[in-house]
């Protein structure tokens, strides 16, 4: 059997070690790449489709600014709260809390604010500025679950619970006049989530080390 040689297996003395990127750090930098992209096109394709910004609902009354931020944040900790409670006692969303903990690994504070920010302006504009005003708020919704499919095979429920929350947003969206709201409901959602894997993540971590 050929050996490879010493050198090349370990790093000679006084080498300078390349530090590694975590998941979650790879997640957070693929977002804003994606979700820029997002905000592109629904710019772009509001503005020559439809002649406006994807900034405001169609004949609709815009909401004071409390209410928005009220509806928003309630939704947003309602659902936040709701998928906290499920997890406990139900083995589907342990499932699916399972396989998101291995697809992010553990995430920084500042990594989650950039996915949860990024994912939420990103799609709420292209979905609801700019599709919902397009298309109408149920084939947004739809192409709205469609967008979450996921290869893992124990996340085969998250499509059908992103087409239940793009109606939501979509409502939000229609009852305040603006993405406002559908963008605050949507980043509590996705940064107390990601937190909340985190910390999951880190407890796994410890347990193993401890083993």
């Amino acid at each position: 059997m050929v050996h490879p040689d010493r050198s090349e297996q370990e790093p000679e003395e006084g080498s300078e070690k390349v530090p590694e990127v975590s998941k979650g750090a790879v997640m957070a930098i693929n977002a804003f790449v994606l979700y820029t992209g997002m905000v592109v096109f629904g710019v772009l394709g509001s503005w020559f489709i439809l002649d406006r910004m994807p900034l405001t609902a169609l004949d609709a009354e815009p909401s004071p600014l409390w209410i928005k931020v009220a509806l928003g944040a309630g939704l947003g900790l309602g659902v936040f709260l709701l998928d906290q409670f499920l997890e406990r006692f139900v083995t589907l969303f342990q499932a699916m809390s399972a396989a998101f903990i291995e697809l992010l690994g553990k995430m920084s504070v500042n990594q989650a604010l950039v996915l949860a920010f990024t994912s939420s302006v990103g799609e709420e504009l292209f979905f609801r500025g700019f599709l919902q005003s397009w298309i109408g708020l149920v084939w947004a919704s739809i192409l709205f679950g469609l967008l979450h499919i996921a290869p893992d095979r124990r996340l085969w429920f998250w499509p059908f619970m992103a087409v239940g929350m793009g109606f939501a947003f979509g409502w939000l969206f229609e009852h305040t006049g603006d993405i406002l709201a559908p963008i605050i409901a949507h980043f509590t959602i996705n940064y107390f989530s990601l937190m909340a894997l985190s910390r999951k993540t880190s407890g796994q971590i410890a347990s193993d080390v401890e083993r």
